[in-house]
C-alpha cells in the first residue's frame, strides 16, 4: 500500500476526471503496477488500493488503442475488483466479495496457447457474471464456481473460449490466437516490424518447433523447416561431429575456391549469422544451448537482408535466445541423451571369396613377362595359402573395426527472475558427444548470466557468456582405410595380437613389385592424437531510451575474444613411415590462433500513426566493426619410438620449413537509414538504404552502397472478403542490392616474406601475396515475390515465392605464371544468375481445440537453378585446372556452377569390352579425348522438400517428417573408383562386389563395366554420373506432457515434458553408391527431459 499512499498524496490537488478518458497501451507483457502507472502519466488520475488485497506484481498484457479507461481497468484487473471514483479525482480499487453459489466446487487448470506455452495475464469469469479471476506468471488460475458453471476465458490477441464445468474440478484450456488482433512480430537483429506490413520475405521459428525436430542443434532442425535453408551433403566427413556444415540460402551467389580464403575465412556462400542483434559465427550457432533458443528467423530477400548490405546476399539467420522474466524463481532444467549408430549401408564390398575370386580374374596370380624374379609356383603357394585360409572360415569383416555406437549426455539448467526493475537470469550448459568412429568426440559446455534493468522509459540490459569446446578426430584415421582392407586377412596374429603389417611375407601387388600391407588397427592402437580446444568470452550491452511515445534510442556494443589451438601428433611407429628415415618418423603439428574483436551501433527508431491511418516508421542507425586474428603454426618431424608427442623431443622442424605466423585484422563501418509505410493496414511500403566501408577489398573500392525497396498488400482489407474463409491473402514483392563478404581478407598491398637466401644485394624476399587495389565489391540484385494465404480460421495455409538474383562482379582467384611467385590472384570476372521457386502448404483435417485434438499435414519444396555468364575464357586456367585434376566442374559462359561436365558415353562394346564414346561431331569412338568433354548432368536436384505428418492430442504429440529429393545427378564415386579405374597395384585393396559381378568378361557380355583385367586409366565420362532419387525418415518424433498432476505439486514440479526422437533412421536411394567414405553417416535416437520448478 505503501507506493500507491505516496502516488495519491503527491497529486491529490489534481481534477476530477472522467470514467470516458480514452487510453492507449502499448507496452507487451508487464507487471500491473507498471500498467497503471502509464495509465497515470497519460489522465493523471491516481489509483489508491492495497498491496495486499491487490497483486500488483502479477503480469498482464497493455496493449490498447483508444480504448475507454474503464474497459481498460477491467481488462486488466479482470472483473474481480470493485472499481469507483471519488469526488477528488482519484480511483479506488478493491476485491469483490465473491459470489455464492448452490453448489460450490473450486476448479483449478492452466491456459496455454496452441503451442502449449503457459498464457499469463489469462481473465477467467463465470458467465452471465462479472466474478472471476486472471491466470498467473504460469498460466494457472484457481476459482470457486457452481459445478454447473461456464467459464469464459479471454485474453488480447486470442480468441474468447466458453468452457462448461460440468462438475470437474480441473479445467485446462487452450486458446487459439485470433489473426485479426494478434501482431505478429518479425524480429531482422536490428529493427523489429508487424508481421502484416512487412514486405520481406521472412520465416521465424520458435524455439519449441525446433526441438520438436531433434535436439542436436538447431541447423540440423532449421533444415526441416524451410525449404530455402539447405544443408549440403558432405560424402566425405559424413556425421563427424567436429565438421562444419556447407550451407545455403537460396542456392549459390559465389565462386567458393580455397584461393579466395585466406586461414581465417569462411564459405562465400554461407549466410549471415546474427545472436541477439550481434554478427557470429557458424560454429557459435551450431554449439549454442538450443535450450535457449527463443525464436529464428531466416531472412531472404533484399527487403529483409538489406540492412546488413555486404554481408547479406546469401541470406541472414537471426536467432534470439530466452530472456529473463518478471516473477518469483523459474528453474528450467533439460536433460538430453542421443543415441548414434553408423549407416553402413551404402557399402557393398565383396567378401574374402569373392576378392580372393576377383584377383585371380584379374590376373594378379598370374605370372607375365612384367615379372621378374618371380616363378608361377610362388604366385601358386601364396594364392593356395590364402585359399586355405579362406577355408579355415577368415572373412575379416573391417568395417566395424573403427566405428561404435556413439551416445551424446547434454545438461542445460537455467534459473531466472526478478522483480519489478530487474531481472535475472543464469544458465549453464554441458554436452559431451562421442561419434561413430572411435576416439572421436566433441564436448561442449557453456555459461551465461544475463542482467536487464528497466527504470521508467530506460532499459539497459547485459548479456555474458563464455563457453568453448574440447573436439578430437579419431585416432582410426580415414574410415576409407577399413573400406579397403582385404577381407581374406586376421585383424589380429597368432597370439592375439595386432600386427603392424597383415601379410607375414611380401605380397605381389602385380605393378610396383613386392609390398607389405599395413594393418590399420595398428596405427590406432598408438598414442597419435587430433585434438582442438577453444574458449570464447563473448559481452553484448544494449540500452534503449524511450524518449518519447514515438521516439526511441538503441546503443549495443559487444566486446568478444576466442582462443583457439589444434594440436596433431602422428607417432613415429606408424606404418606410413614405413622405409622412411628415424630423422623423418614422427609429426608434430601446433596451431594456436587469438581473435579479438567489437562492435558499436547506435540507433534511433521513430513511429507514429496519422489520422488512424497511416502508420509510418523511420530508423536510423550506424555501425563501427574491428576484428583482429592472429596465427602461429609450428611443425616438427622425426620422434624418438615411444614419445608422447611432446615437440621438446622432435628432431628438427620439417625440411624447408620453419613456423608460420599470421595476422589479419579487418575494419568495417556503416550507415543505415531505413523507412515503412503502411495505409489503412492494406498497402504497405519499405525503403532501406545502406553504405558500407570495408578494409576487405581494394584501397580504391573501400565503400559501396546497398540498398531495397519492397511493396505489400493485403487484398483481405482491400476487398473486404469474408474472414471467416480468408483470413490472409497477401501480395509482396521487393528489389534490392546487397553485397558479399565472406572471403576472409583480400589484401590491396603487395606482402612479402624473408627467405633463406642471401645473394651479393642482401637478404631475399619472396613475393607471397599479389595486391589488386582496383578490387571492386561483390554485389548482388535481389528480386523477389510472394504471395501468402491462410483460410478457414488459419486451417489451411499456403506460401509461394519466387525470386532471381544476379551477383555481378563475382570474385574469382585465378592462376598467375610461376614466374611471379604467387599462386593465385583474386579479380573481378562474370557474374552468376540464379532464380528459384519456394512452396509452403499446412492444413489441418483436424481442428479440435475445444477437444485438444489436431491434426496437420504440409509439404514444402523448394527448386532452384544458376549460372554463369560473363566470363569471356578469363577462367580458362581455372578449366585447365579442373581437367587436370578430373574435376567435373567447369567456369563457361551460359552454364551452371552445378553442371557436370564429362565425355558422353555410348556403353560398353559387347564384342571388345571397351567403352564407346562419343565424340563432339557426334561420331561413335573408342578413343577418349578431353576436347569431347560437354556438360552430362547437374547435381542440383530439380526439387527438395520435406512432407510433414503432425498429430496432436491433449497432451501427446506424433510429428513425422520426411524429406525427398528427385532429380539431381551424382558421380558415382563408388563406380569409377571401385569398380573401374582400378589399378594393378590397387587390386589388392577391396573393392566394390560390382567390380567381380558386372565387368565384361567375355565377347557378346552386354556390361556396364569395362573388362576385368583391364587398367587402363580411366576417363570421367557419363557412365559414372547417374540420376538420384532420395527419400530421408529426417524426423520422427514422439512426446507426452505432464501439467498439473497432484504428484507435481509435492515436488514444486510446474511442467515435465518427455520426447523422443529418430532422425535420419532411414534412406532410399535410387543408385548404389558409398557415403562417408572418411567419416561414416549416422542414424539416431534420442531422448529429451524437461522440466519446469
Amino acid at each position: 500500500m505503501k507506493r500507491s499512499l505516496i502516488l495519491c498524496i503527491s497529486f491529490l490537488s489534481i481534477s476530477a476526471f472522467s470514467f470516458s478518458q480514452k487510453v492507449s497501451l502499448k507496452m507487451g507483457k508487464v507487471t500491473l503496477y507498471e500498467a497503471l502507472k502509464e495509465i497515470k502519466n497519460q489522465t493523471e488520475v491516481d489509483f489508491f488500493y492495497s498491496d495486499k488485497e491487490v497483486n500488483i506484481d502479477r503480469v498482464v498484457s497493455a496493449n490498447f488503442k483508444n480504448a475507454e479507461l474503464i474497459d481498460v481497468l477491467y481488462t486488466l484487473l479482470g472483473n474481480t475488483y470493485n472499481v469507483q471514483k471519488t469526488t477528488e479525482g482519484i480511483i479506488l480499487i478493491s476485491p469483490k466479495n465473491p459470489a455464492v453459489f448452490q453448489n460450490e466446487i473450486q476448479v483449478k487448470g492452466v491456459v496455454t496457447d496452441n503451442s502449449g506455452m503457459p498464457l499469463p495475464g489469462v481473465t477467467v469469469l463465470v458467465k452471465g457474471t462479472k466474478y472471476g479471476t486472471t491466470t498467473d506468471f504460469d498460466g494457472n488460475y484457481v476459482l470457486r464456481v457452481d459445478e454447473t458453471s461456464t467459464l469464459v476465458f479471454s485474453y488480447i490477441g486470442y480468441k474468447t473460449t466458453e468452457v462448461p464445468v460440468e462438475g470437474r474440478t480441473e479445467v485446462n484450456v487452450q486458446l487459439e490466437a485470433d489473426v485479426s488482433e494478434l501482431e505478429e512480430i518479425v524480429i531482422t537483429g536490428i529493427v523489429e516490424r508487424k508481421k502484416e506490413s512487412f514486405t520481406g520475405a521472412t520465416t521465424t521459428v520458435k524455439g519449441e518447433e525446433l526441438k520438436a525436430i531433434g535436439n542436436l542443434n538447431i541447423i540440423e532442425s532449421l533444415k526441416t523447416l524451410d525449404p530455402s535453408f539447405v544443408i549440403v551433403e558432405d560424402n566425405l566427413l559424413g556425421s563427424n561431429p567436429n565438421r562444419l556444415p556447407n550451407i545455403e540460402v537460396r542456392g549459390k551467389t559465389s565462386i567458393s575456391t580455397d584461393d579466395l580464403r585466406d586461414e581465417f575465412g569462411g564459405n562465400p556462400n554461407q549466410p549471415l549469422f546474427v545472436l541477439d542483434g550481434f554478427e557470429t559465427t557458424l560454429r557459435t550457432i551450431i554449439d549454442l544451448d538450443m535450450n535457449r533458443v527463443a525464436s529464428i528467423t531466416i531472412l531472404k530477400d533484399a527487403a529483409s537482408t538489406a540492412l546488413y548490405g555486404a554481408r547479406a546476399a546469401n541470406g541472414v539467420i537471426v536467432v534470439e535466445t530466452k530472456k529473463p522474466e518478471e516473477g518469483k524463481l523459474q528453474i528450467n532444467y533439460t536433460s538430453d541423451f542421443r543415441v548414434d549408430m553408423p549407416d553402413l549401408s551404402d557399402y557393398n564390398l565383396m567378401n574374402a571369396s569373392q576378392k580372393l575370386e576377383y584377383e585371380r580374374l584379374s590376373g594378379l596370380w598370374t605370372a607375365s613377362s612384367e615379372v621378374q624374379n618371380l616363378q608361377q609356383f610362388e604366385l601358386d603357394a601364396q594364392y593356395n595359402e590364402i585359399l586355405k585360409e579362406i577355408n579355415r572360415g577368415v572373412d575379416t569383416y573391417w568395417l566395424n573395426e573403427p566405428v561404435r555406437v556413439g551416445t551424446t549426455l547434454g545438461h542445460s539448467v537455467y534459473a531466472g527472475g526478478g522483480a519489478e526493475n530487474v531481472t535475472y537470469g543464469i544458465g549453464l550448459n554441458y554436452r559431451s558427444q562421442d561419434g561413430v568412429m572411435k576416439g572421436s568426440g566433441r564436448n561442449t559446455w557453456g555459461t551465461n548470466l544475463d542482467l536487464t534493468y528497466r527504470k521508467g522509459s530506460l532499459n539497459i540490459s547485459n548479456r555474458l557468456r563464455i563457453n568453448g569446446y574440447d573436439a578430437d578426430e579419431s585416432p582410426y584415421g580415414s574410415f576409407s582405410n577399413f573400406a579397403q582392407a582385404n577381407p581374406y586377412f586376421r585383424k589380429y596374429d597368432e597370439d592375439g595380437e595386432i600386427s603392424r603389417f597383415l601379410n607375414i611375407q611380401d605380397y605381389w601387388d602385380g605393378a610396383a613389385g613386392r609390398a607389405r600391407i599395413g594393418n590399420p588397427l595398428y596405427n590406432a592402437m598408438l598414442n597419435s592424437r587430433d585434438n582442438t580446444e577453444n574458449i570464447q568470452i563473448t559481452n553484448n550491452l544494449q540500452a534503449i531510451w524511450r524518449v518519447t511515445d514515438k521516439l526511441r534510442l538503441t546503443s549495443g556494443f559487444q566486446i568478444s575474444k576466442i582462443s583457439t589451438t589444434s594440436e596433431v601428433f602422428v607417432a613415429p611407429e606408424d606404418t606410413r613411415f614405413e622405409n622412411k628415415s628415424y630423422l623423418e618418423s614422427g609429426t608434430y603439428n601446433n596451431n594456436h590462433a587469438e581473435n579479438f574483436g567489437y562492435t558499436f551501433n547506435t540507433m534511433a527508431t521513430y513511429a507514429t500513426v496519422l489520422n488512424e491511418k497511416h502508420a509510418i516508421t523511420g530508423n536510423l542507425r550506424g555501425s563501427v566493426e574491428e576484428n583482429s586474428t592472429s596465427s602461429l603454426g609450428v611443425r616438427a618431424v622425426g620422434f624418438p619410438l615411444g614419445t608422447n608427442g611432446n615437440p621438446a623431443y622432435s628432431f628438427s622442424y620439417a625440411p624447408n620449413s620453419k613456423p608460420s605466423t599470421g595476422e589479419n585484422t579487418y575494419r568495417r563501418v556503416n550507415l543505415v537509414a531505413s523507412a515503412n509505410y503502411a495505409y489503412d493496414k492494406t498497402y504497405f511500403f519499405d525503403l532501406n538504404y545502406r553504405i558500407d566501408g570495408s578494409t576487405v577489398f581494394g584501397s580504391n573500392e573501400k565503400y559501396s552502397p546497398f540498398w531495397s525497396v519492397g511493396a505489400g498488400w493485403n487484398l483481405v482489407n482491400e476487398f473486404d472478403l469474408d474472414k471467416a474463409v480468408f483470413s490472409i491473402l497477401r501480395l509482396r514483392g521487393s528489389i534490392g542490392r546487397t553485397g558479399n563478404q565472406g572471403f576472409g581478407n583480400l589484401s590491396d598491398v603487395s606482402v612479402y616474406t624473408f627467405n633463406t637466401y642471401i645473394n651479393s644485394f642482401g637478404q631475399s624476399v619472396d613475393l607471397t601475396t599479389l595486391a589488386n587495389p582496383d578490387l571492386r565489391w561483390q554485389n548482388t540484385m535481389d528480386y523477389s515475390f510472394g504471395i501468402e494465404t491462410s483460410f478457414f480460421k488459419n486451417r489451411i495455409t499456403a506460401q509461394i515465392n519466387t525470386y532471381k538474383k544476379i551477383t555481378d562482379p563475382l570474385v574469382v582467384s585465378i592462376d598467375l605464371p610461376s614466374s611471379t611467385g604467387v599462386a593465385a590472384y583474386p579479380l573481378n570476372a562474370g557474374l552468376m544468375d540464379t532464380k528459384g521457386l519456394e512452396v509452403i502448404f499446412r492444413g489441418s483435417p483436424i481442428y479440435n481445440l475445444k477437444e485438444g485434438t489436431v491434426w496437420t499435414v504440409g509439404l514444402n519444396l523448394a527448386a532452384v537453378k544458376s549460372k554463369y555468364d560473363n566470363f569471356r575464357n578469363v577462367l580458362q586456367s581455372l578449366n585447365d585446372e579442373a581437367l587436370e585434376n578430373q574435376s567435373l566442374l567447369r567456369f563457361r559462359d551460359g552454364y551452371s556452377p552445378d553442371d557436370l561436365w564429362a565425355v558422353e558415353s555410348l556403353g560398353i562394346d559387347p564384342a571388345t569390352g571397351e567403352e564407346v564414346y562419343l565424340t563432339a561431331n557426334g561420331e561413335p569412338t573408342f578413343e577418349y579425348n578431353a576436347d569431347d568433354i560437354k556438360k552430362v548432368g547437374n547435381s542440383r536436384p530439380t526439387v527438395e522438400g520435406v512432407f510433414t505428418n503432425n498429430v496432436r492430442y491433449k497432451n501427446f504429440s506424433l510429428g513425422i517428417n520426411l524429406r525427398y529429393r528427385f532429380g539431381g545427378d551424382v558421380f558415382n564415386r563408388a563406380l569409377f573408383n571401385k569398380v573401374e579405374n582400378i589399378t594393378r597395384s590397387g587390386r589388392i585393396n577391396n573393392q566394390d562386389v560390382r567390380a567381380l559381378t558386372d565387368r565384361w568378361q567375355n565377347p557378346g557380355d552386354v556390361t556396364q563395366f569395362k573388362s576385368i583385367s583391364n587398367f587402363d586409366n580411366v576417363g570421367l565420362s557419363s557412365r559414372f554420373i547417374q540420376e538420384e532419387n532420395v527419400i530421408i525418415g529426417e524426423s520422427i518424433n514422439i512426446g507426452y506432457q505432464f501439467e498439473n498432476q497432484s504428484w507435481m505439486d509435492t515436488i514444486g514440479l510446474k511442467r515435465l515434458k518427455l520426447n523422443a526422437y529418430m532422425n535420419d533412421i532411414f534412406r532410399i536411394s535410387s543408385i548404389t553408391a558409398e557415403r562417408g567414405i572418411d567419416y561414416p553417416f549416422a542414424r539416431t535416437v534420442s531422448f529429451s527431459l524437461n522440466a519446469n520448478f
